[in-house]
C-alpha cells in the first residue's frame, strides 16, 4: 500500500479551547480539520453539495400512532459523493402522485428535521411521514381505479455549510392498486362512498 505524504498545516486555538479538546484524546482533531477545511473548500467552489437522492420504500399506513393520521411514510436515501464528512440540516418533500391518465395529483408537503451525518463518498438516509387527511384520501380515489400508480417526491435539501440548496426529484416509488384500496377502506371507512364525488 502506497504512503500518501501531506503537508502539515498548524493552526492555533485558545488554551481553553484545548484543555476542552484534550479531555477526548480519542478524538482524531486532525481528521476533523481536514473534513472542514475540505468542506469549506468545496463550498466555495460550489455552493452546491454534490449529493443524490433515491427512493428507497414507501409505505401507507391508515394510523400513525405518533401523528394519529393516516399518511404516507417514505424512506429516501442520500449519497454523499463528496471526499469529506456532510451534515444535513433538512429536508423538504412534496409528494405527487402520477394517477393513471399520467396526470399530477398533489399530496402534501412535509419536511424531515432532523439533523444527520452523512460520510465521505457514503450513503445515508431520511425517513419523513406524510399525514393524508381523509378529505384528500376521497378525492384522490376519484383518479385511482385499476392500477397501480407511481409516486413523485420534489425533495428540497439543505446542507450545513453550502450556500446553495440541492434540488431533484425522486422517481419510481410505487404504490400497488389493492395496497391503497385496503388504505382507502381502513381509513375512510366502510361506510362512505368512494370515488363518486
Amino acid at each position: 500500500m502506497a504512503v500518501i505524504n501531506m503537508p502539515n498545516v498548524t493552526i492555533t486555538v485558545p488554551e481553553e479551547l484545548k484543555a476542552e479538546m484534550d479531555k477526548f484524546s480519542e478524538v482524531s482533531w486532525s481528521e476533523i480539520c481536514r473534513n472542514a477545511i475540505a468542506r469549506y473548500v468545496a463550498a466555495r467552489k460550489n455552493p452546491t453539495p454534490q449529493i443524490q437522492l433515491m427512493g428507497k420504500e414507501i409505505h401507507l399506513d391508515p394510523y400513525d400512532t405518533r401523528k394519529g393520521y393516516p399518511g404516507m411514510l417514505i424512506d429516501i436515501l442520500i449519497q454523499n459523493n463528496m471526499d469529506f464528512d456532510i451534515v444535513v440540516d433538512r429536508i423538504l418533500y412534496t409528494v405527487t402522485i402520477i394517477d393513471e391518465s399520467g396526470s399530477y395529483r398533489g399530496v402534501g408537503t412535509n419536511a424531515d428535521l432532523y439533523k444527520r451525518v452523512v460520510g465521505a463518498n457514503s450513503m445515508g438516509g431520511s425517513q419523513f411521514f406524510l399525514p393524508v387527511m381523509n378529505e384528500k384520501i376521497k378525492s384522490l380515489d376519484r383518479y385511482l381505479k385499476t392500477k397501480t400508480f407511481q409516486c413523485r417526491i420534489d425533495c428540497i435539501v439543505f446542507v450545513e455549510d453550502f450556500g446553495a440548496s440541492f434540488h431533484q426529484e425522486v422517481h419510481g416509488l410505487k404504490i400497488p392498486i389493492d395496497e391503497w384500496k385496503d388504505f382507502v377502506k381502513n381509513t375512510v371507512g366502510k361506510g362512505e362512498v368512494v370515488g363518486t364525488h
